[in-house]
């Protein structure tokens, strides 16, 4: 048993870590929390749950057990043999904290083992159900699971990852987050002198959920640990992550039986210097009462300062000791609307974003372009927009550098190239559209999963295309010398090719740099879900724009709440959207919107993946034509300015074998042909967003009206002089 662990004050090591994960889809929920882990400096062990029994006799080795998204799905454990070791774990301390409680598996088999008194239930949430910001509206009550020493709200409210609620909680269960359905997001209980929380929030793999998983992870374990010193935290807020004088707030409550007198300060740490000890501040708590105190600081530097606020008592006996790393920004950092620009772009637009000393009186903010001054900015606000002329620089690369002033002294500088390009063969216009040589284009087309088949495969797959009328494609280059026969053979097709890659990036794109088929590069499929970090992916796309400005770099992004990260490092945002069966086709409705308005942040152009397989893995059934049809006219209503069909085929699936969902396909052709002058030049008014599962729009073009009515709903519909519609049926009319 780890009792030093389970007795040791609040904070006075990490604590130590078991992470259970199931082998789900090839264990890709194994690392969720490396990460936040390893920012947090907590040492992890990791056990499959099919590892269970040798984790149980462990326990006691262990603070903190983190049950990663489908943890206990795939092989699913039933933990009843293992209860009185769980329960052992948490009355002496321990805490239990399980993610992702959308599965039964995780609660029936696991928590619900524990006894009557633990059991949960889970059930469809309205954030999945009906997937709109009004559905996934939260409350967080008062608590300090919830305050303490983190705001969660902000960070879990905007989450889009939800599925289910926990429907119904035994008494002892307290609910610190209520879901628009009044049910639970997020359920804890003390047990013993430990700790079980149970939410339904999952996935926080992703780098833009690193900042929200830390927070969550600082809460949960000061929340466990709380109290075993004989003092409670009931509030702690450290001062602002700037340089310059601070003070931590911190509030507890006495559980001992006698009078506590109390010496807080914060110490200051900084990586390669010696720890600065601060001034201590007193003050006392009577046996249950609560003391609150003031411990100043100052941070002198920029960049990770980790404060720690030490709590003694009057003996000397240390009562808390709790690091908190502040990421002090730097003076000035400037974020660039686009890096590169074209004629169309007459201004280098870019924010902002200051971080001045505490208690400087005046600031000031000055821009050199090129080397050269060009505008004073006095009282500037903490988020500016900067705006440039550019039309008139030269081609090629230059240099915008702000520096930062205040009381008159420069206290931080920065710079950001940017480059001028020629017009290019490719091009984004303002409004989203594709243009080719100046015209607009709307791609239209499927994927092929090129590392899945050989590359005569991949050369049927163009000309059966090419033949239906579809003119772009998504592919995989494996290597050059058939590649090369590939597109040459798509430029005599009239197929454009979006190309990922096998071989070397940048060796390639210099290789097929002037070739007609080319449209665009795609750096990394699904970067978010493969390991390529945001900053990563622009690197990459700011190689390919110089070595190749002709040509758009395109970026698939899966999870709606990454695409905020990768909408400015990309010229096409393009969300890949698979609902069916287990979602309503109104998904690709509500994600593309979702996707729309981040890219139209940094003029991005918005394309739509759409769903045309399944039978295999989690998806049972491919769309139905109905379905299929549904969905392409509902990305249309969203705003995208191109589809692709995922996919012509995969290791799983070939359309042409599935002749119901090939000929649907083909036969949105002519129609996407046909309305595609209005799509890209049309004014557009969106008429019904769901209203009684209603979806429409209208397009006025050269003097015609195209209307496109989308009925989501399993029955008949009805809409205005449209009339009636079918379950699941589309109506475009022209008049």
């Amino acid at each position: 048993m780890h009792l030093l662990s389970l007795l040791a004050l609040p904070a006075a090591a990490p604590p130590k870590v078991a992470v259970v994960y199931s082998a789900w889809s090839n264990s890709v929920f194994i690392d969720e929390w490396d990460d936040e882990l390893q920012a947090l400096g907590w040492p992890c062990e990791k056990f499959e749950n099919v590892r269970i029994a040798d984790l149980a006799p462990r326990l006691g080795e262990f603070d903190l057990v983190i049950a990663t998204s489908v943890g206990n799905l795939e092989n699913a454990q039933d933990m009843t043999p293992y209860r009185e070791q769980w329960l052992g774990f948490l009355n002496q301390g321990g805490c239990l904290l399980i993610t992702d409680a959308s599965y039964g598996t995780a609660l029936n088999q696991w928590v619900n083992t524990f006894g009557p008194e633990y059991a949960l239930a889970t059930a469809t949430c309205a954030a999945h159900r009906e997937q709109t910001p009004e559905s996934r509206e939260t409350t967080f009550a008062d608590h300090s699971l919830m305050t303490c020493p983190n705001d969660l709200a902000p960070l879990l409210r905007t989450r889009w990852m939800i599925w289910a609620h926990l429907d119904s909680w035994p008494e002892g269960w307290e609910s610190l987050i209520t879901c628009k359905d009044g049910k639970s997001l997020f359920l804890a209980r003390p047990v013993g002198k430990g700790l079980l929380i149970v939410t339904s929030h999952y996935a926080f793999r992703t780098p833009g959920d690193r900042a929200a998983g830390v927070a969550l992870l600082e809460n949960v374990w000061l929340n466990a640990s709380n109290g075993r010193s004989g003092l409670r935290v009931t509030r702690l807020q450290f001062g602002p992550a700037a340089p310059g004088p601070a003070k931590a707030e911190f509030e507890a409550r006495n559980e001992t039986a006698g009078e506590l007198s109390l010496r807080a300060r914060i110490d200051l740490e900084v990586e390669g210097q010696p720890p600065m000890v601060g001034e201590a501040v007193t003050g006392k708590a009577i046996s249950g009462g609560t003391t609150a105190l003031s411990a100043p600081y100052s941070v002198t530097s920029r960049g990770k300062v980790t404060a720690r606020l030490v709590v003694e008592d009057e003996a000397g006996r240390r009562l808390l000791d709790w690091p908190k790393t502040l990421d002090i920004p730097p003076a000035v950092v400037i974020d660039l609307k686009r890096k590169h620009l074209y004629p169309r772009q007459p201004k280098l637009e870019a924010t902002l974003s200051l971080a001045p000393p505490v208690g400087a009186q005046k600031l000031a903010v000055a821009c050199y372009l090129d080397g050269q001054f060009h505008l004073m900015i006095a009282d500037p606000t903490p988020s500016m927009p900067l705006s440039v002329p550019s039309e008139k620089l030269p081609i090629g690369q230059h240099t915008l550098s702000v520096r930062m002033l205040a009381d008159d002294a420069q206290v931080g500088e920065t710079f950001a190239e940017f480059f001028r390009h020629p017009t290019p063969r490719w091009e984004v216009r303002e409004d989203g559209v594709t243009l080719l040589e100046g015209k607009p284009f709307f791609p239209f087309g499927f994927y092929h999963v090129s590392q899945s088949f050989d590359a005569a495969h991949r050369l049927k797959m163009a000309q059966d295309i090419a033949a239906a009328g579809f003119n772009c494609a998504h592919t995989r280059i494996m290597e050059f010398e058939s590649y090369d026969a590939f597109l040459d053979e798509c430029a005599k097709l009239g197929v454009y090719i979006v190309t990922e890659f096998s071989t070397p990036l940048f060796e390639t794109v210099e290789r097929y740099k002037n070739h007609p088929a080319v449209l665009a590069w795609n750096p990394g499929d699904e970067p978010e879900l493969n390991g390529l970090p945001a900053d990563e992916f622009f690197t990459r796309y700011d190689r390919f724009k110089q070595t190749a400005p002709d040509h758009l770099v395109y970026a698939v992004i899966a999870s709606p709440n990454e695409y905020r990260r990768y909408a400015k490092g990309t010229d096409v945002l393009a969300p890949d959207v698979y609902p069916v069966p287990h979602s309503p086709v109104t998904a690709v409705y509500r994600q593309l919107r979702q996707a729309s308005a981040e890219a139209a942040k940094y003029d991005t152009m918005l394309w739509g993946v759409l769903q045309c397989f399944g039978g295999y893995g989690g998806w049972t059934r491919p769309p139905t034509p109905q379905e299929l049809r549904a969905m392409t006219y509902l990305a249309l209503l969203a705003g995208v300015k191109g589809i692709l069909y995922y996919t012509y085929g995969d290791q799983g699936w070939v359309v042409t074998d599935h002749p119901e969902q090939w000929e649907a396909a083909k036969a949105l052709v002519p129609e996407i042909n046909h309305l595609a002058p209005a799509l890209l030049d049309g004014k557009f008014t969106l008429l019904s967003e769901g209203d009684n599962d209603i979806y429409a729009g209208k397009w006025e073009y050269q003097g015609k009206t195209y209307t496109i009515v989308v009925n989501t709903a399993q029955e008949e519909r009805t809409f205005g002089d449209v009339g009636k519609l079918g379950p699941i049926e589309t109506v475009v009319r022209e008049e």
